[in-house]
């Protein structure tokens, strides 16, 4: 398996030592967010809203147009 860590390829066991120790990691090192408060700036929830806007504007602007086939003469 592939992990982001020198050496990259590695065996299953140890790629998954490898995520579940980097997923600990900043699991812990991350602050609660006090949204339930008052209005959160933090990055995290700063980063989930700005998605959840784009996430809004594409569904309101509908599908993406389809692509037009135009017949072209054969250049001789």
């Amino acid at each position: 398996m592939k992990i982001v860590a020198t050496p990259q390829q590695v065996c299953g066991e140890h790629a998954l030592e490898f995520w579940t120790g980097l997923l600990s990691y900043t699991r812990n090192r991350s602050e609660p967010c006090v949204k339930q408060d008052e209005v959160c700036s933090c990055p995290t929830c700063t980063a989930a809203s700005m998605a959840f806007l784009r996430a809004e504007a594409i569904a309101a602007a509908g599908p993406a147009p389809r692509e037009r086939v135009y017949p072209m003469p054969m250049a001789s």
